[in-house]
């Protein structure tokens, strides 16, 4: 049996492949350079297959980017449940979410991710998943001190994803994450 009859039986995986196949075009040739021939043969699949999971080109990029979504959600319920403290927990988690999505083995979804400021669809994305997040947070939402952390957090992801000086400097990492970080902590 070849791989690729293997591979038919197992949609999710070459769901999987497909989605890592837009990422890696999008970082090497940015949005405009995406083309649904290229993912597919990037993927190891025919144009057909590649239309059977996704209706368009359209589709195919939306879903790469709410699985960017997806993964950097996973992380941030993964730190709001290391985190026992209430007050500012949401914003802490994020802090730290987004820290180590830029250090994360798949930072080419973090570098994706940039294409949030490029593309309307994905902007609108973002702005939902951002609003549905903080009404579970509603006590975070307006805190001046914890939107500064947030948008530090920000700021730090968009440095280190466009700025290659910024990235060749890990060891003040740490000391950004614990200054920003203090920003969350409840007050004393």
């Amino acid at each position: 049996m070849n791989a690729e009859l293997k591979r038919r039986r197992q949609p999710a995986l070459v769901r999987a492949a497909l989605l890592d196949a837009v990422v890696h075009e999008a970082i090497v040739g940015g949005l405009a350079g995406v083309t649904v021939v290229g993912v597919a043969a990037r993927a190891g699949v025919s144009k057909g297959a590649l239309f059977h999971h996704f209706p368009s080109r359209q589709a195919l990029l939306e879903a790469a980017y709410a699985e960017c979504l997806l993964r950097f959600d996973r992380e941030l319920d993964e730190c709001i449940a290391r985190d026992g403290a209430g007050a500012g927990r949401f914003t802490r988690a994020y802090v730290t979410a987004t820290f180590n999505a830029i250090n994360a083995p798949e930072r080419d979804w973090a570098r994706f991710s940039l294409t949030a400021l490029v593309e309307p669809a994905f902007a609108d994305l973002w702005r939902t998943w951002l609003t549905a997040r903080l009404q579970n947070a509603s006590s975070e939402r307006d805190d001046p001190r914890l939107r500064a952390a947030r948008l530090a957090a920000d700021g730090f992801w968009l440095q280190m994803l466009t700025d290659p000086e910024a990235q060749s400097a890990p060891d003040r990492t740490d000391a950004l994450l614990a200054c920003i970080l203090a920003l969350a902590s409840p007050a004393t």
